[in-house]
């Protein structure tokens, strides 16, 4: 049996379980298997929580696909390492596959915390486009359902931000998250202005679908308001369960602020297969 807990950010859930506890399995048949609705406890993604030889974020889609970083994730992970004790400084480091990430404690009760997310890349080299363009800027790609407007980078992961007046079907969303100029798939955020300082944001992540919420896809979609003129250095993004702050600095580094919310806890009983 393993201990769990489950968290969301915004209506982004995470499986957390510290890796002392799941050492020597098989972490992306674990997500797959944790993460079902229909077998097991269900979630957007499963995050293991490395101590050992720093602190460290491992996270897996509910496919199974490893991802180098989730912006509502380490919010979670943040409010897991507070709840376990693993944790109390009001200010820390946190390794990611995209880099180092830095955690700071805005307040416990409930709780917020601020990410330190980088700087965008917009090398397209950095997020796998195969048309050998240097960026991957403006760019029209075709589905089933007409030609859409697209611009990526990488923002902890591989995004692509469309403008729209109105959310496409999931149809859409599919076929450009797969689309083969896409070496290992994007994430596609559809973005509606409400003004300079508000956004709305429907993301498809690859490997999930469309989730209630993606932290590293709401600081992409600000990084080309500001690069586009149509938002201010600091956005409120709404989102169906909470909003998150997104501020670019100066220097062009991201922060992202938010809730994470625990839900439950308990333990998750493997099959034979997975032992």
């Amino acid at each position: 049996m393993i201990a769990f807990a489950k968290y969301h950010g915004c209506g982004n859930n995470f499986i957390l379980v510290r890796e002392a506890d799941v050492r020597g399995l098989d972490y992306s048949s674990l997500a797959v298997s944790m993460c079902s609705v229909a077998t097991g406890i269900g979630a957007d993604g499963l995050i293991v929580v490395r101590e050992e030889p720093e602190l460290e974020m491992v996270f897996y889609n509910m496919d199974g696909s490893r991802a180098p970083m989730c912006g509502n994730g380490i919010r979670c992970f943040a409010a897991y390492c507070r709840d376990n004790g693993i944790r109390t400084e009001q200010n820390y480091p946190v390794r990611t596959l995209a880099g180092q990430m830095t955690v700071q404690v805005l307040q416990e009760k409930p709780f917020m915390a601020e990410i330190s997310m980088g700087k965008p890349s917009f090398r397209s080299r950095d997020f796998g486009v195969l048309d050998g363009s240097e960026t991957f800027l403006n760019q029209r790609l075709e589905t089933t359902e007409g030609p859409f407007t697209v611009s990526s980078c990488f923002m902890g992961t591989v995004h692509t931000v469309v403008w729209v007046d109105e959310f496409p079907s999931e149809t859409a969303a599919r076929q450009l998250s797969n689309h083969p100029v896409f070496s290992e798939k994007t994430n596609v955020n559809f973005v509606k202005r409400i003004d300079s300082a508000t956004l709305e944001i429907k993301t498809y992540e690859r490997g999930v679908g469309f989730t209630y919420a993606c932290g590293t896809g709401a600081c992409a979609s600000q990084v080309f308001g500001i690069r586009e003129g149509k938002t201010d250095d600091e956005v409120t993004v709404r989102l169906p369960y909470g909003k998150l702050i997104i501020t670019q600095l100066a220097d062009g580094e991201i922060k992202m602020a938010g809730p994470a919310v625990r839900v439950a806890e308990g333990t998750y009983i493997q099959e034979e297969k997975e032992q």
